[in-house]
């Protein structure tokens, strides 16, 4: 059943409840794109989008110099998942996940070099109906806290590895901007188009 809230004059409006709501996760390497994708479709969609916490926390840790915990990990991917289960509860029909705990279980790969089955547990419970991976075939762009160019590749590959094995569709986008964005709002409209047949 659609949950009702009062509209901006005191009317009363239908809104999906956050079972309805379709969540499209962006996920990609560094300096992929990501954020400028989700953030485009929220906006095209009038809709809400989920930042990726990780990292707002590894700007947090980023003066320790210290080598990440596994603890950290899983850390992330439950404040991700809280995000996305947040702001489900205001999303207009389509939710635009920035990263999801799946992401952050192969970043654990990454600066740890081994699985993190504490993770993989998390990202196995939450439900999602498109992941949306980005092409790593535009500039890097350094900032504070990223890696490097050399793993780009490495980290995509991994992304679409290990999405192939899941049972939720996956698209990669690649190219400019315009290109992306209008690849993945032809997949998310079906996808909308479909819910509503």
């Amino acid at each position: 059943m659609a949950a009702r809230e009062l509209g901006a004059a005191g009317c009363r409006r239908m809104t999906p409840s956050t079972t309805d709501v379709k969540r499209i996760v962006i996920i990609g390497s560094e300096s992929s794109g990501t954020t400028t994708l989700a953030r485009a479709l929220a906006g095209h969609y009038r809709t809400t989008w989920v930042p990726e916490y990780g990292r707002i926390y590894s700007e947090g840790r980023q003066y320790l110099g210290q080598p990440w915990r596994s603890d950290e990990f899983s850390h992330i991917a439950i404040e991700q998942a809280r995000m996305v289960d947040a702001l489900a509860a205001l999303a207009n029909k389509v939710l635009i996940c920035d990263t999801d705990p799946f992401a952050t279980a192969i970043w654990h790969e990454r600066y740890l070099g081994s699985r993190a089955d504490a993770v993989w547990e998390i990202a196995a419970r939450r439900k999602y109906h498109l992941y949306v991976v980005t092409d790593v075939n535009i500039p890097f762009v350094q900032d504070s806290i990223r890696d490097g160019e050399s793993f780009r590749q490495w980290m995509q590959g991994r992304f679409i590895e290990e999405l192939s094995k899941m049972p939720v569709p996956m698209m990669l986008v690649s190219g400019p901007h315009e290109e992306r964005l209008a690849a993945a709002m032809n997949r998310i409209d079906r996808i909308l188009e479909d819910a509503e047949s």
